[in-house]
């Protein structure tokens, strides 16, 4: 059994059919899970609440990333919030290098990365300004149906 080390994750997400981007010098990632909804089944004579599981509310993804003056993917992530698509998201593990592959506009796994592949579209991104410090950024994608995973590396 192996950890995976945060050290060497990327994020990528689709721009094309079969083109990706990685998000530039992200230093975080949250956000993957989602509670799912609770419906009541209670009848009139029962004398206790009786609920089943209902759909998942998919949460939101918060990416904290340092911001960089002339950085393509930066600019692109401006305008992805800025046309509100939903595209497809993916987070590779630190295990190989081998850059993600986009088949359809989807993120693909990675053979010998373990990867969770979500939809989603960019809700905020909001630049902090510190004295003594540098821009940072804080990107906040809500995403839309179930994350993918792939924790194998095979």
């Amino acid at each position: 059994m192996s950890v995976i080390k945060s050290q060497g994750t990327h994020l990528h997400w689709a721009t094309a059919a079969t083109t990706n981007n990685k998000v530039t010098c992200a230093t975080g990632i949250s956000g993957l899970g989602g509670a799912a909804d609770q419906v009541d089944i209670t009848c009139l004579d029962d004398s206790e609440r009786k609920f089943v599981k209902g759909l998942g509310n998919p949460g939101q993804v918060t990416v904290p990333f340092n911001l960089h003056a002339d950085d393509a993917s930066h600019s692109a992530l401006m305008a992805l919030k800025e046309s509100g698509a939903v595209v497809s998201w993916g987070i590779y593990g630190s295990q190989a290098t081998t850059a993600p592959t986009t088949v359809g506009s989807v993120m693909q796994p990675v053979v010998g990365r373990t990867s969770a592949i979500f939809n989603g579209y960019i809700s905020d991104i909001n630049i902090d300004v510190a004295g003594n410090d540098i821009w940072k950024g804080t990107i906040t994608i809500q995403r839309s149906g179930a994350v993918a995973w792939d924790l194998t590396l095979t």
